[in-house]
């Protein structure tokens, strides 16, 4: 990509800054910095001399930008993303696409009419460790899957404004895992069971989420798999995937998979996704501007039908978990 590639941000928060550090990495490029709230853009903007600010995702395209990351509040997806879209800008949204599964399939489906890459963050698919374990579990090495363990857990909660636009914590946080289980198993969810406390979350309770779930997952074939996210982990941020199947297990690890407990991921080396999954965040970057700019897809992108699926998922568990843990069938 030449030096005057021009790539929009649209939301320059925690995340929006993160990716525009990886910007920087994988340059050069011209980045656009757009934020309802223009302080920010204009904060963010000052990090480096390539950055620059406008007023609205509708002043992108005269700006020469044919690709833009969208990392604003989950509420704000789909008026942003179909702007974009409509504009013929080529988009990557953090997860979800939206928290609405009608919204969600209106937006990817006008994406596919107008020919326009629409990308959903699930950066773990980029991730070594996590890619090779789906690689190792498709070639059969593993034998017949039997079940899954998933755990996601943050070291600290958000702040409650955030989570009162990002959807529950089965929405939000755990959204990865029903997409991880998808994605390393190539099958489809059938059922859900759910379950949920707010233990340590001040004013959680109030807006009905929780901060610590589990839910119980059954795959078309009969394989199972257990989930488990948690807004508090203070020893540090625990992301962890682990495949069982009839031949032996394996976990993913930073580099590769590998049998459970050889050399595992230390938890306490990561306060966050943004140092945890930096290498996968900043290779489905690089993957994405490849496509924007006339290259191939890549067949580790998370797209709309990914969110999707993810999400239907995740409001079964939520509603199972409103509901006393009533399994909920897909």
């Amino acid at each position: 990509m030449s030096a005057q590639t021009v790539v929009g941000i649209v939301g320059c928060g925690q995340i929006g800054a993160m990716y525009a550090d990886h910007l920087d990495t994988l340059g050069p490029y011209r980045v656009v910095c757009v934020d309802a709230d223009r302080a920010r853009a204009e904060k963010l903007a000052r990090g480096a001399a390539s950055r620059t600010v406008a007023d609205s995702v509708e002043e992108l395209p005269a700006l020469g930008c044919g690709a833009a990351l969208v990392t604003a509040a989950t509420t704000s997806h789909p008026e942003l993303v179909g702007a974009l879209i409509d504009a013929g800008v080529a988009t990557l949204c953090e997860k979800p696409l939206t928290i609405d599964l009608a919204r969600t399939e209106a937006l990817g489906t006008r994406a596919e009419e107008r020919g326009v890459p629409l990308w959903v963050g699930f950066q773990r698919h980029f991730d070594p460790g996590f890619a090779d374990l789906r690689a190792r579990t498709a070639s059969g090495e593993l034998g017949r899957v039997q079940l899954l363990r998933l755990v996601s857990h943050d070291v600290s909660m958000p702040p409650l404004a955030r989570l009162r636009e990002s959807g529950s914590i089965f929405t939000d946080l755990m959204l990865h895992d029903f997409d991880m289980v998808r994605w390393l198993t190539g099958r489809r969810i059938v059922q859900v069971v759910a379950d949920g406390s707010a233990l340590s979350g001040p004013g959680l309770a109030d807006i009905g989420d929780f901060d610590t779930v589990t839910a119980a997952v059954r795959l078309d074939d009969g394989t199972l798999a257990a989930l488990s996210a948690g807004r508090w982990q203070p020893v540090g941020y625990d992301v962890r995937a682990e495949v069982l199947g009839e031949k032996g297990n394996l976990e993913a690890g930073l580099t590769g998979a590998q049998p459970p407990g050889a050399g595992s991921v230390e938890t306490s080396r990561f306060r966050g996704y943004w140092d945890r999954f930096a290498l996968a965040y900043r290779e489905q970057v690089r993957a994405f501007l490849a496509e924007a700019a006339g290259g191939p897809a890549s067949s580790s992108a998370g797209g709309w039908r990914d969110s999707y699926e993810a999400l239907r998922c995740a409001l079964a568990a939520e509603r199972s978990a409103r509901t006393g843990s009533v399994p909920v069938a897909l």
